[in-house]
């Protein structure tokens, strides 16, 4: 793109960014760098029976006759719950403490539409489909400490979760955030030489911090890519890790793994995309190294797969799944549901006579995780339209 004064000066202080680097980069503030949050997105709506077998239901195998993953291949967890063969590599975080299931959560909304259940969840605001901003935008809004880096969008484009008011970044990878291709250098310094300090003071502040980002990003550099499995997902977690270490006063870091929604042949597709969750997060908890123990990563889903199995070998569009939550001082080593009873699949105990019953609300996980780990004084402020009562959070940090 051939770019002129004027076209510059019409983006604006914030748009400018936008300009400068692959994927719209924009300017952050954040609160204390003492804690982090990465949200992880898994798009599709992933079959959270399938992840976390309820094995010790004999229901289970009734109404998945064909489907289900075999007792034989389950790894137990407790007895009762089991992981997903493919989820292996989370197994020793599960038993050392480090990761905590809470599962049969959900959205109370009845929507089976993809659109508008990831809407609800990325908004943290039920049946709007007018609201715009996402949970975590509205959380590093609240924070007082200026930085550039709060919140940072690892993908295509900026997360929904981190989409409003407050500025964040985002972009592919750190390898591309910059000024790519032929004459990079000279590029810049006739980009510096317009902009920095010139006469158009708005305009040059927001060159001045754009380029700020630039530079410091240009020296974070990610240390444990041998860890990853060699897919985007992996790759994406190992430029999120780099950017926690490298203390840029990070609070939220987003996410997506897509590729769940399996109507057909389940057990079949179900297995790499599993896989790569669980190996991706278990090289970026060890990645991590000293800032996981600030770092809480939570896998979420906008809304699980029918407890019942279709015609094709896979499932319709569903309500209860689950969510992993990993690090950050979590009480691990447990299944969480409300009030610790499994929902059961018996015929009547299933939503609209085919999904697995929600007992605990996404809102609920979310509020937990904005007081006990980020140190929210109030998340009903955070949380349009819901009131947080902490007897109903699943006591991740019990």
């Amino acid at each position: 793109m051939s770019l002129t004064r004027r076209d510059l000066m019409k983006c604006g202080a914030v748009s400018l960014a936008s300009f400068l680097v692959p994927g719209a980069v924009r300017m952050a503030k954040a609160g204390s760098p003492d804690s982090v949050v990465v949200s992880i997105f898994l798009r599709g709506a992933a079959d959270g029976l399938s992840l976390v077998v309820p094995h010790g239901d004999p229901a289970y195998y009734k109404v998945r006759p064909s489907i289900h993953v075999p007792a034989g291949d389950v790894i137990d967890l407790d007895g009762f719950y089991g992981l997903h063969p493919a989820l292996a590599p989370l197994q020793s975080h599960f038993e050392a403490g480090r990761l905590a299931v809470i599962h049969a959560v959900g959205s109370p909304d009845a929507t089976r539409s993809h659109f508008d259940a990831q809407h609800f969840m990325d908004t943290a605001q039920l049946s709007s489909r007018f609201e715009t901003r996402g949970w975590l935008n509205r959380f590093l809004g609240a924070q007082r400490a200026p930085d550039h880096f709060g919140g940072i969008s690892v993908g295509s484009g900026t997360s929904p979760s981190l989409r409003g008011a407050h500025p964040t970044l985002d972009f592919s990878s750190l390898a591309d955030f910059g000024l790519g291709g032929a004459f990079a250098p000279a590029r810049m310094a006739a980009l510096e030489s317009l902009y920095i300090g010139g006469p158009d003071f708005a305009l040059g502040a927001a060159a001045d911090g754009a380029f700020a980002a630039l530079d410091v990003l240009a020296r974070v550099e990610p240390s444990g890519a041998g860890l990853y499995p060699d897919t985007d997902f992996g790759a994406a977690l190992c430029n999120a890790a780099a950017l926690i270490k490298a203390d840029l006063g990070v609070r939220a870091i987003c996410v997506d793994l897509g590729g769940w929604d399996h109507h057909s042949e389940a057990p079949r597709q179900i297995g790499p995309v599993a896989s790569d969750l669980a190996s991706s997060l278990a090289a970026f908890h060890t990645d991590l190294e000293g800032a996981a123990a600030r770092t809480l990563t939570l896998a979420m889903t906008e809304f699980g797969r029918a407890a019942l199995e279709n015609g094709s070998g896979g499932t319709e569009h569903g309500h209860g799944s689950v969510m992993f939550a990993l690090g950050g001082g979590v009480s691990g080593g447990r299944v969480l549901t409300a009030g610790g009873a499994w929902p059961g699949l018996e015929p009547e105990n299933l939503h609209e006579g085919r999904d697995l019953a929600i007992t605990t609300d996404f809102r609920d996980v979310f509020a937990e995780i904005l007081d006990r780990h980020l140190g929210v004084a109030n998340p009903s402020e955070l949380l349009p339209g819901f009131a947080v009562d902490r007897s109903f959070y699943p006591g991740l940090f019990a």
